[in-house]
């Protein structure tokens, strides 16, 4: 069956209808506002929660995330649900100890935290440079990766999704600013949960129903989730799986640019905590729909599977050729599927690109001498010209990652690892108020430069793929093989031993332990460092930007001699404040 051979009109008529509403959502906010650059990248600051939380949960939720988990349960069964309980609390610790100091201060970019914490323009300026480089590489791949899936399930190739999927977002982003990509990326959620949940219930209606698909995945090992192994060296354990999303997401949910402006869209802190609370939901919610589709699609396949008998090549792959198998033939069930990928696909984008807009503007050109004092008409306008041409630069570099596909998968898998050095510089400025400059830029660097090395260690040294749970082709006919069977205790592990390598032991370790092992190594080098280069006096840290806790410790605003801090903290808040370091 070729691809898309059953891609009718109305299938047709989706992927149209997904398009033309996200362009209309763009080209409504454009004309009804964005007067100002806080109109354009905060959304004026008086959006509503419930939409904002949907933009947020389907920012970090991308067409990778579907296939990608989905595929997982599929080969390696259910560790990896393990990260649920991860990200709600990473969620609730950012809601709870980060958003409360953040919020207040009315920033445009988070960076400027940084600055305003150690008084360094080039702590700020590190931080800003991985936030551009990290998600660059990322928006690359994230328009190049889907569009792989979606030519398998339509005629359409993937240099035609390229070119589609890259304008769409461009224009939408850039005339619409931060309101069009909200309610573009909640209308996309709603499309990305109708298109799991369809494949989900097909999946379970071709087993025969819930309980059993569940059976035929128990039986096959795929619910199995309770590995307590402490060693580090495999892959996937409940522990180090928790641990992982915990630092990932609650350096994604405290401190990323995406999310900071989400959460500063809306008037007050409670409405922000709000709009971190209803993803707490959503996404367990939404996750435990795409585990379960990993389970469903696993259970169709169980005797006679498509990867064991090389029809497909990578277990990402299962979900796309269940559609083209399955379900090519029911009129607009492909078309809600390829909406779904598209909708996933373009609520990261244009997310991205108005995350580094915001970024470029509020730490970069807008404090050159040509933008200083600019008009707001000056500087909306700008914003969108940015917005341009990144949309420009991530359309190269998405062709450039399907020349190069091996290579960008490096690049991403070197600034993925970055959560947990980001995260802790933050951590040392808001829990560490004897921290000065020298240390947080030394426990940045620091960690920064261990993780990248860990990473690319890792990936060049851990060349081979971890097993996988055991497939089934007993089902096939008769002229079909039975593939190897894996045991259900390796299935998880890849135990990598180099023998001769000093480093073995650490390049061996699970890639779920990079992003701890980064926080862990940012916060130890910067206290020393500290204590070492004359530790900052904590009665001269303004109170406004430490943790509660740790206030009575510090300078009250209240305090006779905090005149200066205080008119450069509010200086910072209307973003007129420029370092000397910046002249």
């Amino acid at each position: 069956m070729g691809a898309g051979e059953h891609f009718d009109v109305v299938d047709y008529g989706m992927l149209a209808f997904t398009m033309l509403a996200s362009v209309a959502i763009g080209v409504y906010h454009g004309i009804k506002g964005n007067k100002t650059a806080v109109d354009f990248s905060m959304g004026s600051r008086s959006m509503a929660p419930f939409p904002v939380s949907l933009s947020l949960l389907a920012t970090f939720l991308s067409a990778n995330s579907i296939l990608g988990y989905s595929g997982e349960v599929y080969a390696h069964g259910s560790v990896l649900a393990w990260s649920i309980l991860g990200t709600a609390l990473a969620i609730v610790f950012a809601g709870e100890v980060v958003l409360p100091v953040l919020h207040p201060l009315k920033l445009v970019s988070p960076n400027q935290y940084l600055e305003m914490r150690f008084g360094s323009v080039w702590l700020r300026r590190l931080s800003m440079t991985k936030s551009l480089v990290s998600v660059m590489v990322l928006l690359g791949l994230a328009l190049y990766a889907p569009t792989l899936a979606l030519a398998a399930v339509t005629p359409l190739s993937s240099t035609t999704f390229i070119w589609i999927m890259g304008v769409v977002v461009t224009i939408y982003s850039s005339f619409g600013g931060l309101k069009a990509v909200v309610w573009a990326d909640a209308f996309q959620m709603l499309l990305m949960t109708a298109g799991v949940l369809l494949v989900t219930v097909m999946s379970c209606v071709e087993v025969g129903g819930v309980q059993k698909v569940w059976q035929v995945a128990y039986l096959g090992g795929r619910t199995e989730g309770l590995d307590i192994s402490t060693d580090p060296r495999v892959r996937h354990t409940v522990w180090n799986v928790i641990l992982m999303t915990l630092v990932n997401w609650g350096s994604h949910y405290s401190v990323s640019q995406a999310n900071y402006q989400r959460v500063s869209s809306v008037a007050t802190l409670s409405q922000a905590k709000r709009v971190l609370y209803y993803n707490v939901v959503g996404m367990t919610l939404f996750m435990l729909l795409v585990f379960f589709m990993g389970l469903g699609v696993y259970a169709v396949y169980a005797d006679c599977d498509p990867f064991a008998r090389g029809f497909i090549f990578s277990k990402d792959q299962i979900s796309v050729y269940f559609v083209k198998d399955k379900l090519n033939n029911l009129t607009g069930v492909p078309g809600v599927f390829v909406a779904a990928l598209l909708s996933a696909a373009l609520s990261s984008l244009s997310s991205g690109l108005n995350t580094l807009a915001t970024l470029l503007w509020g730490d970069v050109f807008s404090h050159t001498p040509c933008f200083r004092g600019c008009s707001d008409f000056v500087a909306a306008t700008a914003n969108k010209v940015l917005t341009v041409l990144l949309g420009a630069a991530m359309i190269g570099l998405a062709f450039l990652a399907s020349k190069l596909g091996g290579l960008i998968q490096a690049g991403s898998t070197v600034v993925g690892v970055m959560a947990g050095p980001i995260l802790g510089v933050y951590l040392l400025g808001l829990m560490v108020p004897f921290c000065n400059k020298r240390g947080a830029f030394a426990g940045l660097l620091s960690s920064y430069i261990l993780c990248v090395w860990i990473a690319v260690g890792g990936f060049l040294t851990n060349t081979a793929k971890p097993p996988m749970l055991p497939f089934s082709t007993a089902g096939c006919p008769a002229n079909s093989t039975v593939t190897t069977f894996i045991s259900l205790a390796d299935a998880n592990k890849t135990i990598i031993n180099t023998p001769g390598s000093a480093f073995s032991i650490l390049y061996s370790i699970s890639y779920t332990f990079y992003p701890f092992i980064g926080l862990v190594t940012c916060l130890i080098v910067g206290i020393l460092v500290s204590i070492i280069a004359s530790y900052q006096d904590p009665r001269t840290v303004p109170s406004e930007l430490v943790l509660f806790c740790v206030r009575r410790f510090t300078k009250k605003e209240s305090d006779v001699d905090n005149g200066v801090s205080c008119i450069r903290i509010e200086s910072l808040k209307n973003n007129i404040y420029y370092s000397k370091e910046d002249e």
